[in-house]
């Protein structure tokens, strides 16, 4: 109309095939959250806005949308979910009562208990990390990864893809050692 009032006219309709997974880092928060990766398979380009998210007729929410040109590929937050439970434990803190030379080593193991609630397989990408010293004299050590982590950086973080079955749980579990020249105080240590 031309009276100026705004007016929403659909375009296009077509469904995009997302690869949907899980996020989690249980040390910040005891949650899984869901993801999916979407290509923009269409011939048209999707615009800067508001969009509303389903999976077949359920209705999963509401996000905003960067521009997506045709063929690029792009990431949906889709908020956490229940069915998958994950939590993070100290298992061992361990100062060790020799002395070699003039250094002093702790060790501190922790365990991540993840469980899939869900009726169908699950890949799930947990992270987490083990610290970053500052000082030179202090060393850290990743000393056990079970199961091994598929990466981990240069800043000593840690990430497992897990591929989770319906209905199942699985734990890992990491070690690592500190050590650090006896009379240092060393601090942000668990």
């Amino acid at each position: 109309p031309g009276n100026n009032d705004p007016r929403k006219v659909a375009i296009a309709s077509f469904n995009l095939k997302p690869n949907f997974d899980y996020v989690t880092a249980p040390k910040i928060e005891s949650v899984c959250f869901r993801r999916a990766k979407v290509k923009n398979d269409s011939k048209y380009s999707l615009l800067k806005g508001n969009a509303q998210l389903f999976e077949g007729d359920d209705y999963l929410g509401s996000t905003t949308l960067d521009f997506v040109a045709p063929n690029q590929e792009f990431e949906l937050a889709l908020g956490a979910d229940e069915r998958l439970r994950v939590e993070r434990e100290l298992t061992l803190r361990d100062v060790d009562k020799v002395f070699m030379g003039d250094k002093r080593k702790i060790r501190y193991g922790y365990k991540i208990e993840i469980e899939n609630l869900r009726d169908k397989p699950q890949t799930i990408f947990v992270r987490d990390h083990i610290p970053v010293p500052r000082d030179e004299q202090i060393k850290v050590k990743l000393e056990l990864c079970e199961p091994k982590a598929s990466e981990q950086t240069d800043l000593n973080q840690l990430e497992w893809k897990i591929v989770m079955n319906a209905s199942s749980k699985q734990t890992l579990k990491y070690e690592f050692s500190v050590e650090h020249p006896k009379g240092m105080d060393v601090v942000g240590l668990p």
